[in-house]
């Protein structure tokens, strides 16, 4: 009866078998065939226990083993499987084939790939021993080895990218909150919105995390950001050496808080242009020159320098005109200048500018009774609604534009006088027609008087206005202010003698007595020197040079002297702290190639020369961001939050281009937690367990 069952079985496990044997190569050895038909025609008489009970059914473990003996040799080789009575190697049949990685000559074996072992032998004993004698041979040989590395090479990649994809999972989430932290920071936004945002984006089915969500974090992650950014900005000054210039500012906050305002203006990789950033706030106690001096080198020293390379990289102070900062005796730059005796102390040129403006009002008659009159136009409409939408029909009948009336020659730039005096040229038809009932305001108002002097006005303030911003622009540097000095107050003196378009439509008005439809006459108010007025102005603007940097400008040579301004360039070198041999060598170079050229020991000196600041205008604008930043409602913010949040509003990458990733590593390298995590603390000892750094 069991060979009858084993002749019915045979023929299905030659229909099943027969992809596996036309695989088999055409050089197989005929002893192994002859093995492998044997073992299916003539199997043992004995027969193994089923598997499953039933008598008629092939057990999965070879027929003269019993189930104890299969339980263990598989104990001692986890590798091996049985089918249909017959044994194979579950690592050879995973990996299949060894390809290029295999040495010469080794090759799996088919019948353990396919699970085709069996018995050898016409004894039960024969068989047992064949069986234990063909399981120590693969174990042994040197394709299962070669197939057991593979697979634990394997096994490794797959924990390390496991590893990789747990450590992309817990980066890209802590990124996005991140990034919700820096929007806030980087748009003046309240720390409040924080939450809300990532409720928002949870909401549009985006994971955010479990943690991290807290205002309080979006606080911690805003100082963190600025924080790592400073550092290493700071880093990369130190490293490479750059000359640095100090901006320094006194202002009151909108929390009463007197506060020092500190920029830096350096070349961060020695090499490019010099920028200036915000590097801190400073709560100030006292307003006295030694306090602030004090905080001041405080303030450098917290940030990374020593004193030791602040006497070789500090070359520049810049401040407005204040007596406490600029003072000769006892401000703070000649505090300054005792530490360092070789620093440039410089007044910045937009409030040097301002100062001549007023000067030149002072010395000038007309100018006091020009500006009280704008003054009264100022508060008649900024303080009536009524005055103000009345203004405005009639400007809508006469078809014009209007601008709103502001303050001329208050605290102020000269920008915001130019634009407060052309709304009042613009707007001249507009407001003669209103004062129909302002009787005494029209009287001034049409006026040829009036009419000169404000086309005088709108003439200077025009050429002023362009000058003081481009003096506030970042990438204006003291030779080039020098330089657009030099020729706009040509312009303006030239005023005299030329007319600008404004007083002549006056003078032509004047002839008539006519403008813009309205009826002039002569007044009482005296007319502006005009020429007084101007030299006044010229006079007091800009009085100091640094005639040192002149001979660095090829069209200021002088080519009959074969030596000139060597000796310029040496003391520019001894006061920037540049090495003397080298730039006259450069500067030697660079005169001999007529201005073409520049040789590289000389780009350290003019380098130098462009970190000097020739304005102040850095610290006014981060004094109106300050403003923005810490409002009526957020006026209980610390210092040191409103600087993170200067730092990053005025300084920081755009919101689409600024890459979290850096900061979320050392946010992590630091033990704080990932926003996926699930546990209340995450130490630095379980970081390797949680985040694997690639």
């Amino acid at each position: 009866m069991q060979r009858k069952i084993n002749q019915i079985f045979k023929r299905k496990f030659q229909s099943e078998d027969e992809d596996v044997q036309t695989n088999t190569s055409e050089g197989e050895d005929e002893k192994v065939k002859s093995r492998n038909a044997n073992c299916i025609k003539e199997p043992s008489e004995t027969p193994g226990p089923s598997s499953s009970g039933d008598p008629f059914v092939l057990p999965e473990y070879p027929s003269i083993w019993t189930k104890e003996q299969y339980e263990q040799f598989k104990e001692k080789n986890e590798w091996i499987f049985a089918k249909n009575g017959m044994l194979g190697c579950q690592k050879c049949h995973t990996v299949k084939d060894l390809g290029v990685a295999s040495s010469r000559g080794v090759n799996i074996a088919p019948n353990w790939v396919a699970g085709k072992i069996c018995p050898s032998g016409h004894t039960r004993n024969v068989q047992l021993s064949s069986l234990r004698k063909k399981i120590h041979e693969h174990k042994n040989s040197a394709a299962h080895k070669e197939v057991v590395k593979i697979l634990e090479t394997a096994k490794k990649d797959t924990l390390v990218n496991m590893n990789t994809k747990s450590q992309d999972f817990a980066f890209e989430t802590t990124a996005r909150v991140f990034r919700t932290a820096y929007y806030v920071a980087k748009y003046n936004k309240p720390f409040t919105d924080f939450e809300s945002l990532i409720d928002l984006q949870e909401t549009n089915l985006i994971n955010m995390g479990r943690v991290l969500h807290s205002k309080t974090v979006c606080v911690d992650i805003v100082d963190h950001v600025a924080s790592q950014m400073k550092k290493e900005i700071m880093t990369k000054i130190i490293q490479n050496r750059s000359k640095i210039t100090v901006l320094a500012d006194e202002s009151t906050n909108v929390g009463n808080k007197s506060t020092l305002i500190v920029f830096v203006k350096a070349s961060v990789d020695g090499a490019m242009e010099p920028i200036s950033f915000p590097l801190d706030l400073v709560d100030l106690d006292s307003l006295c020159a030694a306090h602030i001096k004090e905080k001041l080198i405080n303030c450098l020293l917290k940030n990374g320098f020593t004193m030791q390379l602040l006497q070789e990289l500090l070359i520049g102070f810049c401040s407005d005109g204040a007596s406490v900062m600029l003072g000769v005796k006892s401000g703070v730059g000649k505090l300054l200048k005792d530490d360092f005796p070789s620093i440039v102390l410089w007044h910045c040129l937009n409030h040097r500018l301002e100062l001549a403006v007023d000067q030149a009002l002072d010395k000038t008659g007309g100018t006091k009774d020009f500006q009280a009159f704008l003054d009264s136009l100022y508060s008649l409409y900024s303080q009536s609604p009524k005055n103000m939408r009345e203004l405005s029909e009639c400007a809508h009948n006469l078809h014009i534009t209007l601008k709103r009336i502001g303050r001329v020659f208050s605290v102020r730039w000269v920008a915001s006088s130019w634009r407060a005096v052309n709304a009042v040229w613009q707007s001249y038809s507009a407001l003669a027609q209103h004062f129909q009932k302002f009787s005494g305001l029209l009287s001034k108002l049409c006026t040829v008087h009036f009419l000169k002097s404000l086309a005088l006005m709108v003439d200077v303030l025009t050429e002023l206005k362009n000058l003081s911003e481009i003096l506030q622009n970042r990438k204006t540097t003291i030779p080039k202010a020098h330089e657009l000095m030099t020729n706009y107050l040509k312009r303006i003196e030239s005023l005299k003698t030329y007319p600008g378009k404004h007083t002549v439509e006056a003078e032509q008005a004047e002839q008539k007595m006519e403008f813009n439809g309205h009826q002039l006459k002569v007044g009482r108010s005296p007319t502006i020197d005009s020429a007084l007025f101007i030299t006044a102005v010229v006079e007091k603007a800009y009085y100091s040079l640094i005639n040192q940097m002149a001979v660095l400008h090829p069209e200021n040579w002088d080519q009959d002297n074969p030596r000139f301004g060597e000796e310029e360039v040496r003391t520019l070198c001894e006061r920037l702290n540049i090495n003397e041999q080298e730039a006259h060598l450069g500067y030697v170079e660079f005169k001999a190639s007529g201005g073409r050229s520049i040789p590289p020991p000389l780009k350290k000196l003019l380098l130098a020369v462009d970190t000097l600041s020739a304005s102040n205008a850095d610290c006014e604008r981060g004094f109106s961001t300050m403003n923005n930043i810490m409002t009526d409602l957020r006026g209980t913010m610390t210092t040191k939050n409103v600087s993170n949040l200067l730092f990053i509003s005025s300084f920081g990458p755009p919101f689409m281009k600024w890459d979290p990733m850096p900061y979320v590593k050392t946010w992590l390298g630091k033990g704080r937690r990932p926003a996926h995590t699930t546990s209340d603390c995450f130490h630095k000892n379980t970081l390797s367990t949680h985040v694997i750094y690639v």
